[in-house]
């Protein structure tokens, strides 16, 4: 990316570029109603449970939704009600781990409320990263660049999804609405692509990296 002031052109750093980005994607989705966004979770929802490599885990790892997030909801309660496992991660301040926590119920009076409103489940019951098949995965933008393995994230910055991600072979689909698409996204060495993108459209399957 560059810049463009007093007739220079000089590249932006990608992390000033992400920044200024998180902030633009965050400020869209925040002006998204509670309606648009509960009914293209749901699509979300009904389109993910239809991917071969969801129906076939076993294991599910889906985050719990904060703010104007997608909602997870619909998809924590399907894989729980058709006999997967789900396990949510727990994030630590100021460590690059992000344990895995096991849950079976989305009621209140089971999590605490942490910082960012973060749902933490009141009993831990750590579940081994390597047993998990399956990997929702939340983001602010995505962008398919050509020649490229699989779709580039935006995250929130902390980096827990890239240290999470790196060390487990299970599929990483990105769960998005499809104003998250962008043209391009800056990209640096820790980044970690993701095997597909589900969102509310019915077209969902073409949008599979290849």
């Amino acid at each position: 990316m560059l810049a463009v002031g007093a007739d220079i052109m000089r590249p932006v750093e990608p992390q000033q570029a992400k920044k200024t980005l998180r902030k633009q994607m965050r400020a869209q989705r925040d002006a998204t109603t509670q309606e648009q966004r509960t009914a293209w979770s749901d699509a979300i929802c009904a389109n993910l449970v239809r991917l071969p490599t969801y129906q076939s885990a076993t294991v599910v790892h889906c985050f719990l939704s904060i703010q104007t997030e997608i909602d997870t909801r619909p998809i924590i309660e399907h894989a729980l009600a058709h006999g997967k496992r789900v396990v949510t991660p727990i994030f630590v301040k100021n460590s690059a781990e992000t344990p895995c926590c096991e849950i079976d119920t989305l009621d209140d009076d089971a999590y605490d409320i942490g910082g960012f409103g973060l749902h933490i489940p009141r009993v831990m019951r750590p579940v081994d990263i390597a047993l998990i098949d399956f990997v929702v995965v939340p983001l602010l933008a995505t962008a398919r660049i050509g020649g490229e393995p699989g779709w580039r994230r935006l995250g929130y910055g902390a980096g827990f999804y890239d240290h999470f991600l790196a060390r487990t072979a299970a599929p990483k689909i990105g769960i998005a609405f499809s104003f998250q698409y962008v043209a391009d996204l800056p990209h640096e060495p820790h980044d970690i692509l993701l095997d597909q993108i589900v969102d509310e459209g019915m077209n969902y399957v073409d949008r599979r990296a290849t």
